[in-house]
């Protein structure tokens, strides 16, 4: 018998591993940019190439990903093959056609976006995304085939090559033009992997009934998305419009983020428990409290020792330029009260996507109103009270779906107890130490 003190490496530990190391490699770059030595204003340039890639893809790519799963489970060994193809052709043909749309409005969409008559290496960054987007269902395709290892190697790949093609040319004096140009070179590298994961698995017959059915499914998981983005982006344009700073943007961006750790383990096990709760809701119900209630234990004392440490800890893991992000990163670290909650992934299970749309639109309702008053009132502080607050509202829509339409008691998939003590334990610290 071997005893090891490692558990198994299974899909969903390989999720929240993956998902781990994609949220550290997003801090990572931002500690790198603030010792690179470039200025607070190129920095929130860089920034801003980010937000508006995140405005113009998260949408489709975020609802595309929740529906591989559901779609891939209920086809025979052939159509799963086929389908692998046609979604790997769709996420081109979108990249294509985004990569045209991105390069023809620059002049029109940079100032409606950023406040900024244009931002640095705006072209270069489209060829990236429109190598790199194509490559964002190969996790999901290693999980569909129970292939944890793979999962772990590619993550170890993507991010850490990512760091090092980012930086390694700044090091060297090439500034984020280099940076850019590399991230290029690796995003065609990631294209090639999927591409050779795609002609081993799939089977290359265009089938259109197949991706018409795949995005009738998709289609509100994607308007939930497009709701979440212009949450996101209403953020980020308020900040620029309001303020019109490239250094006040980068302090906004830099401390507007949840803990990464908290993020990444607790998507990764929505994304996990779906396929479980579609084919045994009892046993995917006693699973995902199980697992959500391991996790309350390992989050929320991290997340409230962050709270108490984290304006030391700006200056010294950044530099002192952005010490009050520190007060905001505190602020968003109380979602946390409501990201351990999963009632989307119950919900998902149960192949009610338009409900988790139309409660995205009252959240997003919601959010717009409070977001544009409470910056006027607040500045800053007052914009990510408005996020803390329009996350409840989703969370706990969703949770009423789930009573009253599915009749899945909250206490079949959540330990109330637990949770409650550890809100109320978060909220204290935060008004003793933050506040």
């Amino acid at each position: 018998m071997r005893f090891s003190i490692f558990p198994p490496l299974t899909t969903t530990l390989a999720l929240q591993l993956f998902q781990v190391m994609r949220l550290g490699a997003a801090v990572l770059t931002g500690v790198l940019l603030a010792k690179s030595g470039l200025s607070t204003t190129e920095i929130g340039s860089w920034e801003m190439l980010l937000y508006i890639g995140t405005t113009f893809s998260f949408f489709w790519v975020n609802g595309l990903l929740q529906g591989i799963a559901p779609t891939y489970s209920k086809l025979g060994d052939e159509a799963r093959k086929v389908f692998i193809f046609n979604q790997f052709l769709l996420f081109c043909g979108i990249s294509l056609a985004l990569f045209f749309l991105l390069v023809l409005g620059e002049k029109w969409l940079s100032p409606m976006l950023t406040g900024q008559q244009e931002v640095p290496y705006f072209k270069l960054f489209c060829g990236y995304l429109l190598l790199h987007l194509p490559s964002f269902p190969v996790e999901y395709i290693y999980l569909l085939q129970q292939r944890p290892r793979q999962i772990v190697v590619w993550g170890v790949f993507v991010f850490g090559c990512h760091l090092m093609a980012l930086f390694v040319p700044i090091w060297f004096g090439y500034g984020l033009y280099g940076g850019v140009l590399a991230l290029i070179v690796l995003g065609g590298v990631k294209l090639w992997w999927t591409l050779t994961l795609v002609i081993r698995h799939g089977r290359f017959v265009l089938d259109i009934k197949l991706l018409v059915r795949y995005l009738v499914f998709c289609a509100p998981l994607m308007l939930s998305s497009v709701v979440s983005n212009v949450m996101l982006l209403f953020d980020n344009w308020l900040v620029g419009w309001h303020f019109r700073d490239a250094a006040i943007f980068a302090i906004y961006r830099y401390g507007a983020r949840e803990f990464p750790l908290a993020t990444a383990l607790v998507s990764a096990l929505g994304t996990a428990v779906i396929p479980r709760l579609a084919v045994s809701p009892a046993a995917g119900f006693a699973e995902t409290k199980a697992k959500v209630r391991q996790l309350m234990h390992l989050l929320f004392p991290v997340t409230m020792a962050l709270m108490c440490t984290s304006r030391w800890l700006f200056p010294l893991v950044f530099n002192p330029d952005f010490v009050a992000s520190a007060a905001l990163f505190n602020i968003y670290l109380l979602t946390l009260a409501s990201r351990v909650l999963l009632p989307a992934s119950i919900v998902l299970s149960k192949g009610d996507s338009r409900s988790i749309f139309r409660i995205s639109l009252v959240e997003m309702g919601v959010k717009l109103v409070l977001g544009y008053f409470f910056i006027q009132w607040w500045g800053l502080p007052g914009l990510a009270w408005s996020v803390v607050l329009s996350y409840w509202v989703e969370k706990l829509g969703l949770v009423y779906i789930l009573e009253y339409k599915h009749g899945v008691r909250t206490s079949s998939w959540l330990d109330l107890r637990w949770y409650f003590g550890y809100v109320l334990a978060l909220f204290s610290v935060y008004w003793l130490y933050s506040a």
